[in-house]
């Protein structure tokens, strides 16, 4: 198993992939630093961890990868500014409730043993699982920070599926849509979607919607924290070596 298949991801939380642990031991690292280091992060360091879970990574140059980064972030702001002005409203769930969406909340997922924060069920369903709010909130205690405050939490998990929505609505137009990268030519031509791309744009659809100053990338672990302590210290280990960011 591979460093990228070893962590609970946001991008796979919603998409219905279970939590997976570490399998060593990590240096521990407090709350507020490491939500400290991850709120500095730049779009282009958030963009190397969305590509290094991409399933088609290898077929990208660093150069390519960072301007399609530079793309789907803006495509994500672009989307936000379009549905606030079309439905006059930033706030999610208002703009849930106009888009038609059907916002449901749930404690857990049925079956037991797979973590979920919230997921889209095509062509207008979203939830959103509340035990990982729940978790959020007792990290309060041992450090505020403005994510995980309950309502700011639940509004951009929301409006991070409500990107996802948006892309089923839009998808002839949409660039994480129309934006494809050819697999092979012979003896006929296949494209394929970039699925990264659609992740780093619901990231910015969240972000510009609920006008973050830090990126919700620091959700994938901040909430893997609140359910295993040494998991969010792997990827945070990982994500910092992947950007040549010295992790004491």
């Amino acid at each position: 198993m591979g460093k990228a298949e070893k962590w609970s991801r946001l991008a796979e939380a919603f998409a219905g992939r279970g939590a997976l642990s570490a399998n060593q031991e990590y240096p521990e690292v407090s709350l507020e630093e490491m939500a400290g280091t991850l709120a500095g992060f730049t779009e282009e360091m958030w963009g190397r961890y969305a590509f290094s879970r991409e399933p088609l990574e290898g077929k990208f140059t660093e150069e390519q990868k960072d301007s399609y980064t530079v793309k789907a972030n803006a495509c994500g702001r672009e989307w936000a500014r379009r549905m606030a002005a079309q439905y006059g409203t930033r706030s999610p769930w208002l703009l849930a409730e106009k888009m038609g969406m059907k916002v449901k909340l749930e404690e857990r997922p049925t079956g037991g043993g797979l973590v979920l924060f919230a997921q889209f069920v095509q062509p207008d369903e979203i939830t959103i699982f509340t035990d990982c709010i729940d978790r959020a909130a007792a990290l309060q205690v041992e450090w505020k920070c403005p994510l995980l405050e309950g309502e700011a939490l639940k509004g951009t998990l929301l409006a991070h599926e409500l990107f996802h929505a948006v892309e089923e609505q839009h998808a002839e137009e949409i660039f994480t849509r129309t934006e494809k990268v050819e697999l092979w030519r012979k003896p006929f031509s296949n494209r394929s979607a970039i699925a990264c791309l659609s992740e780093i744009a619901a990231m910015a659809f969240a972000a510009e919607l609920m006008e973050l100053e830090a990126s919700p990338y620091m959700l994938d672990v901040l909430l893997v924290y609140s359910y295993d302590r040494n998991a969010a210290w792997g990827l945070y280990d990982e994500i910092c070596c992947m950007n040549h960011i010295k992790n004491n």
